[in-house]
């Protein structure tokens, strides 16, 4: 996974203060359209994440497969455990999302006071 490119995606979470402030709150289209900027930032990270996710499944599946073949194989043995590591330092990025999402939420709920946050956001953000 590309660090630079979640630091692109969560940059709307870590600048939140900042948009909050320019954007007029008391308006519910203006709040509707952030967060739709917001909804969006966070799709794109999950499927990040996601993508980065399988292709490491798959890899690590062809490795087991290999080490059935030949168990003294310590070139594949040490990148099963290379490869096992970033999955779940990646998996972890799941953790993080959840935190960034709560503290920005709870920014915007504070603010944008008159947007009531769709209930299929909600179901999409308790999915997991």
């Amino acid at each position: 996974m590309d660090i630079d490119l979640m630091k692109e995606y969560r940059k709307i979470d870590d600048n939140i203060m900042l948009r909050m402030n320019t954007t007029d709150t008391h308006s519910e289209t203006s709040c509707k359209e952030f967060f739709k900027h917001l909804s969006e930032a966070y799709a794109r990270r999950e499927k990040a994440i996601d993508s980065c996710l399988k292709i490491l499944d798959a890899r690590l599946e062809k490795q087991q497969k290999i080490i059935e073949d030949d168990p003294y194989n310590s070139d594949v043995k040490n990148q099963i455990f290379v490869d096992e590591t970033k999955r779940r330092m990646i998996a972890n990025e799941y953790v993080v999302e959840d935190i960034v999402r709560e503290r920005s939420l709870t920014v915007f709920k504070n603010k944008c006071r008159k947007f009531t946050i769709p209930e299929e956001f909600r179901r999409w953000l308790q999915r997991r």
